[in-house]
């Protein structure tokens, strides 16, 4: 079985998975952080088992991309993750839906229900699962990326720092704590699109490509930039 997670959130998408793991036997669990990225899946893989989705953290596109999945995916057991109790995301047909601030039990039970799989000799699992390791998969993320950072040194240290505006070592440092877009956007009082702009220009310049890789390599090319009684570029971001 296939599964598909399509939520804005990085962090978000990477506990899922591990979720959707101990819900079923799923042999491979895809992730998209946007209708764009839904778009380029959906034109890959045809059939889909389960498709997990959080509609607002897309954004504006979040009420389209549910009925994309409605409509492309009739026969796929459906979850979509509301942010609130009587949240309004039309109509929900066969759609399970669960908060966003749900157990992990409760979030396995949805996901069962919607694949329609009996909770019988699954009680265990549904009422108390071990949690996602969501803190080992960080840290396999954090080794994987370190040894190909570690195998380029010269890479990381012709990066240049002073290229980061100081806006945009505040957005890094606030992405490195969990927040969204969304909220540093309103901790900033700037547009969530300024945001979003921001952690591009930032990737391009740290030559990388998501936020967790990102935050590790402004980390690492500020403790091999540190002197001794020195502060970091990093741990002045994460102070301000």
């Amino acid at each position: 079985m296939k599964a598909l997670i399509v939520d804005g959130e990085e962090l978000i998408r990477l506990s899922l998975k591990e979720v959707i793991s101990v819900s079923s036997n799923f042999g491979e669990v895809m992730e998209a952080g946007s209708q764009h990225e839904f778009l380029a899946k959906t034109a890959s893989h045809d059939k889909l088992s389960l498709i997990v989705i959080h509609p607002t953290s897309l954004g504006a596109d979040g009420t389209d991309c549910l009925r994309l999945v409605q409509r492309l995916y009739p026969d796929a057991a459906v979850v979509a993750i509301m942010d609130r109790e009587g949240q309004n995301i039309g109509d929900t047909g066969n759609i399970v839906t669960v908060l966003r601030n749900a157990s992990v039990g409760q979030m396995v039970t949805a996901i069962r229900r919607a694949l329609k799989l009996p909770l019988d000799g699954f009680g265990s699992v549904a009422n108390k699962p071990s949690r996602p390791d969501v803190r080992g998969a960080l840290k396999h993320e954090f080794e994987r990326f370190s040894e190909n950072t570690a195998s380029s040194r010269p890479a990381i240290e012709g990066v240049d720092l002073g290229r980061l505006s100081y806006r945009q070592k505040q957005i890094l440092a606030m992405a490195a704590d969990g927040l969204p877009n969304k909220e540093i956007a309103a901790r900033l009082s700037i547009a969530e699109g300024t945001v979003k702009a921001h952690m591009h220009a930032i990737f391009k310049v740290l030559g990388v490509s998501n936020r967790t890789q990102a935050v590790i390599r402004y980390g690492a090319v500020g403790n091999a930039s540190q002197k001794p009684g020195a502060h970091s570029d990093w741990a002045y971001a994460a102070a301000s």
